[in-house]
């Protein structure tokens, strides 16, 4: 077992601070989640989710703070090293699912393994098991103008569990979707957490997403309030 795999926190942040021209958005964010939990972030549009939500996955950085990954400190490290932490240990699920139009369910599943450099055979193989267990196998070969919104967003998901990460990070991922299909990617997500012992940090407007997650944290005033 690795270092990391030992690690008990998934993600740590310490004193995150970001700012955009005179706006400040974070004022010095600290967040430990465990692993294998669901968190949920909440509060109102503006309020900074999607900002933590960016740097927690090394899409943006901080102004001043801390990141670590599985035990690992991310802050400082050059792009080429964030994009083989991200690639190894991050996945991410967004409100628009961001599919490549001209590929089917399971290419656009396999794709980020086949970026990595597995064989074709087994991306496929994988992404056939994700497939089914999205219960998504019978829709292996349509496009996404061919898929529900719904079904669009539980390829999304199975992209981001394509390489097995660690971690998946979700920013409204029911936000386009309406109320039924909304609940089925609810259990989903939760699902990933049972049944995968993965880590989740979602940001999300619905509180009956936030509900179903194991730590509810609220975005206030550039802070987290548990």
């Amino acid at each position: 077992m690795t270092e990391a795999q030992e690690y008990k926190w998934a993600i740590v942040a310490e004193g995150l601070h970001r700012q955009y021209g005179t706006l400040q958005v974070l004022k010095g964010v600290t967040l430990s989640i465990e692993k294998g939990k669901m968190v949920a972030i909440v509060g109102k549009s503006g309020s900074g989710k999607s900002t933590l939500l960016h740097i927690l996955g090394t899409l943006d950085s901080p102004d001043s703070g801390s990141v670590s990954i599985c035990g690992m400190p991310v802050t400082g490290l050059k792009s080429k090293a964030l994009a083989s932490l991200r690639s190894k240990h991050l996945g991410f699920v967004f409100q628009f699912h961001h599919l490549l139009p001209e590929f089917t369910a399971l290419e656009n599943i396999a794709m980020p393994a086949l970026i990595t450099g597995m064989k074709k055979k087994e991306a496929f193989k994988r992404a056939g098991d994700l497939l089914g267990y999205l219960q998504l196998s019978a829709r292996s070969d349509h496009k996404p103008n061919q898929l529900s919104g719904g079904e669009q967003q539980r390829v999304a998901i199975g992209r981001a569990l394509m390489n097995e990460p660690d971690i998946i990070l979700a920013d409204e991922p029911s936000g386009n979707l309406d109320t039924e299909t909304s609940i089925q990617v609810h259990q989903l997500l939760r699902s990933i957490t049972t049944d995968m012992g993965k880590s989740l940090v979602i940001v999300t407007h619905n509180a009956d997403l936030a509900a179903l997650s194991d730590h509810i944290y609220e975005m206030k005033d550039g802070l987290l309030i548990s």
